[in-house]
């Protein structure tokens, strides 16, 4: 039973770190296919493809290498995979991204026969929160006392 308790907080970090790297996973998957027509004229598509790449290989290994290092390097990336999101969101926007939130959210006011009609004449506003959310969701995992406190525990009783 102690062996189960001991490798309880490993246990969980893994799962964790499988369910961000299936997220990332799904969003390149996404991106290269909503990008698809736009890749040979910009260099910026690339950026969230490539970066969602990277973050399948630098995930396990700082899973890997978590106490000695890997945690701060993840939470790190985890930051820069927020910048990367406000980055796509600024793009998508074409630099008015009050306006064309406002666009979004006016279908929401309109009947859904004078919704179905507008049409999207810009790349989808809200499509980089994906990585926003994820970030947030890869920071939460870092901080969590709750993983810390039950290892120092779990330490302090063998």
């Amino acid at each position: 039973m102690s062996i189960l308790v001991q490798h309880k907080p490993k246990l969980m970090r893994l799962s964790q770190s499988a369910a961000m790297c299936g997220g990332f996973f799904l969003l390149l998957c996404e991106i290269r296919f909503e990008h698809r027509a736009v890749l040979v004229d910009d260099w910026r598509p690339w950026t969230p493809i490539i970066f969602c790449g990277l973050m399948l290989v630098v995930i396990p290994v700082a899973t890997l290498f978590w106490d000695r290092g890997g945690k701060s390097i993840i939470f790190c990336c985890y930051c820069l995979t927020a910048c990367i999101g406000i980055l796509g969101l600024i793009f998508h926007s074409e630099g008015h991204l009050l306006q064309r939130l406002m666009e979004v959210f006016s279908v929401w006011s309109s009947s859904l026969k004078t919704g179905a009609a507008i049409k999207a004449l810009h790349p989808p506003l809200l499509a980089p929160a994906a990585f926003i959310g994820l970030a947030f969701i890869g920071i939460l995992f870092c901080v969590s006392e709750k993983t810390d406190i039950y290892e120092k525990l779990t330490a302090s009783e063998v």
